[in-house]
């Protein structure tokens, strides 16, 4: 069974929140802890406080797990400063690392705040265009066959977890290994599907696709590289770096390297999978921008409604 990464108590993203210890992506542990702060800041509804730190850590060159450069635009705008919300946009926009979607759309209060400002109307062409202009640079066709893969994916996981899990995924397995074939294919023919290629929700859909594959711990492992070649490239989320990494260890009978997966034990919890160092666990998480082990056991204990030990 596959645990998904932590999701934002406000502001859903959809990958885990994460970093690669690699350059030119090296990430520094005082960035990173005040990352985590704001994002409990904004969990408490101290927006001042949230768009305080992650504005320190913008000017400071910090690197930002994926989808942290939405949270302070929406942090900023619920604090009040919808100039400065705009500001960011504006300098954000070029890295395509602003979610269109999710500006135009999620119903957040800062999100609602800045749609709402007078100014909006002009950044929405922006926006739009500049989203267009990175649309246009991507293998259309791939991505939209890998949203629809992952959609199916997602639809055969829930519908098991629905049923209760355990025996209940065996009915996603044609689901699993269709996907799965596909992608080698896909991978043989164009390579690894990078953010240049498919764009972040499209190479997200493509590590999904591999990481859900278990039947083949080959096909996985073969994958690995790959994408921690993208991911130094700064072409793939590090988070699915550090999750896959962890499937990969453990199919090879080596204990996981960043405590990401978990089983069902036979009292019902969900128990921490055989993990290497456990003292030095949470600095290792914290490198690769996951939240420490306690709160993403806590995370889960929420999410899936069971004890997690």
């Amino acid at each position: 069974m596959v645990h998904s990464p932590m999701q934002w108590k406000h502001l859903p993203v959809a990958a885990a929140l994460a970093l690669l210890l690699a350059s030119p992506l090296q990430v520094h542990a005082a960035n990173e802890r005040s990352f985590f702060n704001a994002l409990e800041r904004y969990g408490a509804d101290d927006f001042s406080g949230c768009a305080r730190l992650l504005d320190d850590l913008l000017q400071r060159g910090g690197h930002f797990p994926e989808g942290g450069e939405l949270l302070l635009v929406e942090c900023t705008a619920a604090a009040g400063d919808l100039g400065k919300a705009m500001d960011h946009v504006t300098t954000l926009l070029p890295s395509g690392r602003l979610s269109a979607e999710d500006l135009l759309r999620k119903d957040r209060p800062g999100l609602n705040a800045l749609r709402n400002d007078p100014a909006w109307p002009d950044m929405r062409k922006r926006v739009l265009a500049a989203d267009q202009r990175r649309l246009a640079l991507l293998d259309a066709p791939l991505r939209r066959e890998l949203l629809a893969r992952a959609e199916r994916d997602q639809a055969a996981q829930h519908a098991a977890v629905d049923a209760g899990g355990g025996d209940a995924f065996r009915a996603a397995a044609p689901v699993i290994r269709a996907n799965a074939d596909w992608l080698r294919s896909v991978v043989d023919d164009k390579g690894w599907p990078t953010y240049a290629l498919a764009g972040r929700d499209g190479a997200k859909a493509a590590w999904l696709l591999v990481q859900h594959a278990d039947h083949d711990p080959v096909f996985q492992a073969e994958m690995l590289p790959l994408i921690e070649s993208a991911a130094k490239a700064g072409q793939a989320d590090p988070a699915d770096l550090a999750l896959l990494t962890d499937r990969v260890l453990l199919a090879q009978g080596k204990p996981q390297r960043y405590g990401s997966q978990f089983t069902q034990a036979g009292d019902g919890a969900m128990e921490l999978r055989p993990t290497e160092d456990m003292e030095g666990l949470d600095a290792r998480r914290e490198a690769m921008g996951l939240q420490p082990l306690a709160q993403y056991k806590a995370t889960l204990a929420e999410m899936y409604g069971r004890p997690v030990r």
